[in-house]
């Protein structure tokens, strides 16, 4: 039954600041993942070709996102984007985390510490990367203790396109990651402003390993840091059984 004697979000309202300037994928992919009385509270950055220039900036301007959403009472920010999260150095983005948390009073994540999170709680150790752009820039995601990451399989799609690539891209890369390092425990695919929802539970069935969407990942983090603890089926072990 629907509830309709309280807010939308009457059981987490959660803020999300997302990095390309024009979301559409993450919003979409949420909702199909939350259950009912979970809202997103959700505001766009400056992000469109993935340069220096705009991390920079974005970073800027999710601070202030940030307050804001503190403000209209949300119960959890996410900071949206790897890139935006260790633009200040890899060791200071867990303090920058603390920092935010105790000036707004307000639980604060991130996308990096989401997915990494989501890696340990997966067990994995042995992690190649599946990714549909090739490298821009130097912003070095290190996984948890005891985990290796092998390699990285790219694609060659424009950042700025990623959101209109086809569900079977991220399949095809998943495929594409086993054949290069079988070996491979885990597939982690970051960025999550691309079609890989739909990828997760196949991949997992078929090569017998956990696999990690960033969105997926960034979802899982924000449900439990907000005492949601519901198994959802569809998407991957990580939504179902951590």
């Amino acid at each position: 039954m629907t509830r309709i004697d309280g807010m939308y979000g009457h059981r987490a309202r959660i803020g999300y600041t997302s990095p390309p300037l024009t979301t559409e994928v993450f919003p979409y992919d949420f909702y199909r993942i939350v259950p009912p009385g979970v809202t997103l509270v959700l505001t766009t950055l400056a992000i469109v070709e993935r340069n220096k220039a705009e991390v920079d900036r974005s970073y800027e301007i999710s601070m202030e996102a940030a307050r804001a959403m503190a403000r209209t009472g949300v119960d959890l920010v996410v900071l949206g984007g790897v890139p935006i999260n260790l633009s200040r150095g890899y060791a200071n983005a867990e303090s920058m985390l603390r920092d935010l948390e105790a000036e707004l009073g307000v639980k604060v994540s991130s996308s990096a510490a989401a997915q990494s999170r989501a890696l340990k709680a997966l067990g994995a150790t042995r992690l190649v990367v599946a990714r549909p752009y090739p490298a821009q820039g130097d912003y070095p995601f290190t996984a948890h203790e005891g985990c290796e990451i092998l390699g990285t399989v790219t694609g060659e799609a424009p950042f700025r396109a990623i959101a209109s690539l086809p569900p079977a891209y991220a399949i095809a890369l998943g495929r594409a990651a086993m054949k290069a390092y079988p070996e491979a425990d885990a597939i982690m695919f970051p960025s999550p402003h691309w079609p890989v929802l739909d990828a997760i539970e196949p991949l997992e069935q078929e090569f017998g390993v956990t696999v990690m969407g960033a969105l997926q990942a960034v979802v899982w983090d924000a449900l439990r840091r907000t005492g949601i603890d519901d198994r959802i089926e569809g998407f991957g072990a990580l939504l179902r059984q951590c």
